[in-house]
């Protein structure tokens, strides 16, 4: 998940190659990533969390207007089209070939299939309850195999970036919320102070969720496989690519997050026609 002069014909005759060929590398993350499976979990987690609302939130409930505007919001042609232009905007996306080659790879195939497999398996919670049983348990039976699993996490930076994805997210819903005039009371400061008076729970959670996630995936791959994995997401490629797809799913993220803020607050104060 980037020269308008006189000489118009001069720039247009070196701007089209590269801009064919940057459309051509974002196809090729779309598919070796497997996104169109990824914006269906996504939706899928979207939709649900939606429907969730309505049940814990007075002035909200379930019925088919709220249900088709959560379908709307987490729809797949508008993940996708917001990631992709996202990706278009990334600088040196090219130069990420050598990692997105990787994934079109057998094994980088199957890393792929794992991770989707391990996201979908986590929505369970009594699946979640296992696996984190399962990291506690690896600090006395196999740390080294815990190093692993955090030195994954920490070269491909998943605390720190997705703590900040989320914080924009939350921010982006409180933007949302407050595009209604009934709810402008809270200005852009009282906004921030509430989003990063989450941070720490949300860090904490993010911990525990890239740990229990990278057990139940990764725990299908030998040593040598994941220390192959961590070889090329620490190459420059490999960090090209995982910056891309922040920048994708940020995107992504902070647009149905505004998108439901600005429902909710449609729904509560009974305009939502």
């Amino acid at each position: 998940m980037r020269v308008f002069a006189s000489t118009v014909l001069m720039t247009l005759s070196i701007a089209l190659p590269a801009v064919a060929e940057s459309g051509a590398m974002v196809n090729r993350y779309f598919t070796a990533l497997k996104m169109q499976d990824v914006f269906e979990i996504l939706r899928d987690e979207g939709v649900k969390a939606g429907l969730d609302i309505a049940e814990e939130e007075d002035g909200i409930n379930a019925s088919p207007a709220w249900t088709a505007r959560i379908k709307s919001i987490y729809a797949i042609d508008k993940m996708d089209a917001a990631f992709r232009h996202a990706l278009s905007e990334a600088s040196d996306l090219d130069a990420s070939e050598e990692a997105v080659a990787f994934f079109e790879t057998e094994f980088g195939q199957r890393v792929v299939n794992i991770e989707l497999d391990a996201r979908r398996a986590l929505s369970d919670e009594s699946i979640e309850d296992a696996v984190r049983e399962q990291a506690n348990a690896l600090k006395e039976e196999d740390p080294n195999r815990l190093e692993l699993y955090d030195q994954f996490i920490k070269v491909n930076d998943l605390i720190d970036s997705n703590v900040m994805g989320a914080l924009n997210a939350n921010l982006a819903f409180y933007q949302g919320l407050g595009a209604n005039p009934l709810f402008s009371g809270m200005d852009e400061g009282a906004m921030l102070s509430q989003v990063y008076g989450q941070e720490a729970e949300i860090r904490e959670d993010m911990e525990d969720w890239t740990r229990n996630f990278s057990v139940l995936a990764y725990g299908l791959l030998t040593d040598e496989e994941i220390e192959q994995y961590i070889a090329i997401s620490d190459t420059k490629a490999g960090q090209l690519l995982n910056t891309a797809l922040f920048s994708g799913f940020d995107k992504v993220f902070e647009l149905q997050s505004f998108e439901l803020g600005r429902a909710m607050a449609e729904f509560l104060v009974g305009d939502d026609t």
